[in-house]
């Protein structure tokens, strides 16, 4: 992302490529690409699919330009993906201006959605914010998706802009997208965007590329999958996750086996304080994530229970 129509269009004609194209490849030789993809690559074939599929790890495919522009290649290459059994993601570029406006372009970013994307992306590198903060209307674009998907929610931009427009707002992702093309970023990255100027052979172009940052997430995290997974397990991870990201209206949490509360975040037993049985409720008020990936909750006594899904229901 960080888009440029210039450098999109000097890649396309090929104007001194071909230097860049030899150390690309054989820079990332041994690695696979984690292209983004919009309309500026053009509309995807059968065979650029077929080809793909072996060169990338997963794609992250923009869906709309705000609220008003969909992307115009978005519904046939995600097709595309879902046929060729490639793992993607969507992403929204963010042209809200309120968070009211926010709240709108997320439900409208969903229900325009193919709904085998694994995650969807919120990518916030322009402030056109003119009511309200930034920070707000980044906290209600979230707000909106985990109200519609539990699916995994990303946060885009790059890393000044990130830190100035949507400070603490973007933790409450499950992950952190980072573009910087000079240096690993700073601050935190679960994928780092480290360039404009990857050649990727399926489609013949120069595109943006990323890295997983396995210290936190490994590939499997994005995609869905795992060495032993099948297709019908990776399926259900990626509709159902095995955590709850979010509070429920209600507040209200039902275990469905015996669990525990603790009066630390870090689940020793030696911190354990209560059990509590099987059918009970407990109010809850907040919902955490761990560095690991894992996510709990915060009872309205100040103690923490589990949000996973095997144990609790909301």
């Amino acid at each position: 992302m960080i888009k440029r129509q210039i450098a999109y269009f000097l890649a396309t004609v090929g104007v001194s490529v071909g230097i860049i194209a030899s150390s690309a490849a054989n820079t990332h030789a041994a690695t696979l690409s984690i292209p983004d993809v919009s309309e500026w690559q053009g509309k995807i074939t059968n065979l650029q699919a077929q080809n793909l599929k072996n060169q990338v790890s997963f794609v992250i495919n923009r869906r709309q330009y705000g609220s008003s522009y969909v992307d115009k290649y978005a519904t046939n290459n995600t097709a595309l993906y879902v046929k060729y059994g490639i793992p993607f993601g969507e992403y929204d570029y963010a042209m809200f201006t309120s968070p009211a406006s926010a709240k709108a372009e997320a439900k409208n970013f969903y229900n325009r959605s193919n709904k085998n994307a694994r995650f969807y992306v919120l990518d916030y590198e322009q402030n056109n914010v003119t009511s309200g903060s930034s920070k707000s209307a980044v906290s209600a674009w979230y707000n909106e998706m985990r109200s519609l998907t539990n699916k995994k929610l990303v946060f885009y931009s790059y890393q000044s802009f990130a830190t100035q427009y949507a400070g603490s707002a973007r933790n409450s992702f499950d992950a952190q997208w980072i573009a910087n093309y000079s240096a690993k970023p700073s601050i935190h990255t679960d994928l780092w965007q480290y360039t404009n100027k990857h050649y990727l052979a399926a489609l013949g172009k120069y595109l943006d590329d990323s890295k997983v940052m396995t210290s936190t997430h490994p590939v499997s995290w994005w995609t869905g999958n795992s060495d032993t997974a099948t297709a019908l397990q990776d399926a259900a991870i990626t509709s159902t996750p095995k955590y709850y990201h979010a509070l429920n209206t209600t507040k209200q949490l039902s275990t469905l086996k015996k669990v525990y509360l603790y009066n630390s975040k870090t689940f020793d037993k030696a911190n354990r304080i209560k059990a509590v049985s099987a059918g009970s409720n407990i109010s809850i008020q907040s919902v955490g994530k761990r560095a690991s990936g894992s996510y709990y909750f915060t009872t309205t006594t100040g103690q923490y229970v589990t949000a996973n899904r095997s144990y609790v229901s909301e």
